[in-house]
């Protein structure tokens, strides 16, 4: 999918087309942070959100 959107842009030239790219390319990042977290469970938890560390 994140081809489709480079191809956009590379046909149109346009900025919102390039900042559709680059948001796909930072969803897919967040995405496989949370897709990480889920596999990893662990009974230590700051309950502050699914990509952060335990550290207080």
């Amino acid at each position: 999918m994140e081809q489709e959107y480079w191809n956009r842009f590379v046909e149109t030239g346009k900025i919102t087309d390039y900042l559709n790219y680059k948001g796909m390319a930072i969803c897919k990042q967040v995405m496989d942070c949370y897709e990480g977290d889920r596999h990893s469970e662990s009974d230590y938890s700051d309950r502050h959100s699914a990509c952060s560390d335990t550290c207080w």
